[in-house]
């Protein structure tokens, strides 16, 4: 009888293991079955897409973590919507997180109500046409011999601005020049589309500032915006938001016709650097007749100058010399400024008729799109401004 009773319990053992088995090797096909059910709720169910994102998270797959997050968003999902947001910053970026919500149709009314205006002013959603904000602007005691208007896209550039405009005023030296600052213009991030590649120069889509160029109430642009290298380029003064005021300086000497001393790449110095000619701060030869020339256009202020050899153009084998001895802001942005670069600095603002303004660049853009009103309209600003070239172009018609 217990021989009977011991074969009845290994029996009972054998089918308790085989059961163990059988449910331990179906696991993975009901894992796949429950995955694949989730991911046909998630085309409907807000709940089954935020689960979803939920595990990819955790198994760090932040690509589809964040593309089930934006399909809750999309089902109305409030918390989808802040997960999704988070993780496209995080991943591509202010610019693309902004434009996303733009132009998300089934999200669009859900941004609005869910999205604090703290978070929307980060993400540079604001209203779809450019605005100034009131009494923001900066004006010499030395006058307006050259007026700048300051753009920004984000939250970051308008208080990035505020503080680059509050130690320009401070500063002893910027300060005394007779350049203003109009009221800052607030342009909608994804309308503006500034680059964030931080290798590469920071571009725009300037287009959208048509209407405030045609104004013609400055004669530079200062965009404070996008991720990447500044740039002086056309009129336009280019800054990231994490900018200086050692950078804002360095850029704006651009502006006054003072090239780079350190090596420019060779697009730019073969663009530049040709031999009878010169920059404000830089000769391209160290001949008699350029020197010569250098002196009639700063006289009375540049009789004893010794040149001085700099790297500029050595990407075209040529040999280039600025006008002073020492390191400066056009070598290294954050040295000291000699007081002959103050000076010159000075007297090219007393000269703005050769600084080129911005309306120029503009009615160029203007012709390449046969939009003839508008060259002509902008071409009689920037001569207004003085520029000779403007001058000569309105002449020929």
């Amino acid at each position: 009888m217990s021989s009977i009773n011991l074969r009845a319990k290994f029996y009972k053992s054998q089918l308790a293991g085989f059961f163990a088995l059988l449910l331990f090797g179906c696991s993975p096909d009901n894992n796949l079955a429950t995955e694949q059910q989730l991911m046909d709720d998630a085309a409907v169910e807000p709940a089954a897409a935020m689960q979803l994102g939920r595990q990819r998270l955790a198994d760090n797959e932040l690509d589809a973590a964040l593309q089930w997050f934006r399909q809750a968003a999309k089902l109305g999902d409030t918390q989808g919507l802040n997960h999704a947001i988070q993780l496209q910053q995080r991943l591509e970026g202010r610019l693309a997180t902004a434009t996303w919500l733009q132009h998300t149709v089934d999200s669009k009314q859900l941004a609005a109500a869910a999205i604090s205006p703290a978070h929307r002013a980060a993400l540079g959603l604001w209203q779809s046409t450019p605005s100034a904000v009131a009494n923001s602007g900066y004006y010499a005691a030395a006058g307006c011999n050259l007026t700048i208007q300051p753009v920004a896209s984000q939250q970051a550039g308008i208080v990035r601005w505020q503080q680059l405009q509050s130690a320009w005023a401070k500063d002893p030296l910027l300060s005394s020049l007779p350049v203003c600052f109009n009221d800052l213009i607030i342009v909608n991030a994804p309308a503006l589309n500034c680059s964030e590649q931080a290798a590469s120069r920071i571009s725009c889509n300037y287009d959208v500032l048509t209407k405030q160029v045609l104004a013609g109430k400055f004669s530079q642009l200062l965009v404070i915006a996008g991720r990447g290298l500044a740039s002086y380029n056309n009129g336009i003064l280019q800054l990231p938001d994490t900018a200086s005021l050692a950078l804002l300086q360095h850029e704006f000497m651009h502006v006054l016709g003072f090239i780079d001393e350190y090596p420019l790449s060779r697009a730019s110095a073969e663009s530049v650097c040709q031999p009878g000619t010169f920059a404000t701060n830089v000769l391209f030869d160290d001949s008699p007749v350029t020197l010569a020339a250098w002196q009639q256009r700063w006289q009375p202020m540049a009789d004893n100058v010794k040149l001085q050899a700099v790297s500029t153009c050595n990407a075209t084998g040529q040999q280039a010399y600025r006008v002073v001895a020492t390191i400066n802001p056009m070598e290294s942005y954050q040295t000291a400024m000699p007081a002959f670069y103050h000076q010159l600095m000075v007297r090219s603002l007393n000269q703005t008729e050769h600084i080129m303004p911005v309306q120029y660049y503009f009615a160029y853009l203007a012709r390449q799109q046969q939009a003839w009103q508008h060259w002509h309209a902008l071409m009689q600003i920037a001569a207004g401004h003085g520029y000779p070239e403007a001058v000569a172009a309105l002449q020929y018609l």
